[in-house]
């Protein structure tokens, strides 16, 4: 895909609001670009009726819209959808599609927790973290009814806690961390357990060591690691007002609002 690819069909009046990412987009090029590069995020809050008449009353693409409805009629499956939104400009190379047709044939072949957990991660990773949480609660929720085991729930409250600490929401992210280490019994989860909860509440923290068998030399430790992290924080000179603006841009793309 390197290289432009140029629009071939007019730009919308109104956009298609993707609401995983809180993202407008405005041509049928950006709907593929989407598609091909959030595979994980693709569900019924985009592969639906409302996506099929945009693309007939804002692009113009009748043809495209019949096939698309046809198909959700037929429900023949998300991976038809995709391929033939992609197949209407031609947007892949051959090489492409056959790539991308092999990743949606093995996406439908695993369980739908499984692709759950991964959406998830994969909102995590692009900062989308409320959303994230989200979609790893609806996860829990499933494993309890499939069963995939304690590797995969621990790994679940592992990544919640993670998203709960760049929300700075550290109470919520050491309870998760305590979930992951009961399943887990990693090391790793235990001690972010226990910096979440330090983080949350200073004055509480031997007793939260105690409480969780770490001794005074590992009390210690972490005080140490999280101060000397925090001393080596950079304090930017930018202006309050600039800091503020930022910080609030930041926000709105991790929570989706």
């Amino acid at each position: 895909m390197g290289g432009y690819i140029l629009c071939q069909v007019k730009k919308a009046s109104l956009p298609y609001y993707i609401e995983n990412i809180s993202t407008n987009i405005y041509t049928i090029e950006e709907l593929c670009y989407y598609f091909y590069h959030n595979i994980y995020l693709l569900d019924e809050t985009i592969i639906n009726e409302h996506l099929c008449d945009w693309l007939k009353k804002e692009l113009g693409l009748v043809n495209l819209y019949r096939r698309l409805y046809k198909i959700l009629e037929e429900e023949k499956g998300t991976a038809e959808f995709i391929l033939a939104v992609f197949k209407e400009i031609h947007y892949l190379t051959h090489s492409e599609f056959k790539q991308l047709n092999e990743t949606l044939e093995l996406l439908q072949s695993q369980p739908g927790i499984v692709r759950e957990k991964k959406k998830g991660d994969y909102l995590a990773e692009n900062k989308m973290y409320v959303n994230a949480l989200r979609i790893y609660e609806n996860a829990l929720g499933q494993e309890e009814r499939e069963g995939l085991g304690e590797q995969f729930a621990g790994e679940i409250w592992y990544n919640m806690g993670c998203a709960y600490m760049h929300l700075f929401q550290f109470r919520e992210a050491s309870d998760c961390f305590l979930e992951a280490f009961k399943l887990l019994r990693s090391k790793q989860a235990m001690s972010s357990h226990l910096r979440a909860g330090y983080l949350a509440d200073p004055e509480s923290f031997t007793d939260l060591c105690r409480n969780a068998g770490a001794d005074k030399e590992q009390e210690e430790e972490i005080i140490k690691t999280l101060e000397e992290t925090m001393d080596k924080a950079e304090i930017s000179e930018e202006e309050p007002e600039v800091l503020l603006e930022e910080f609030i841009r930041r926000y709105h793309k991790s929570t989706g609002f």
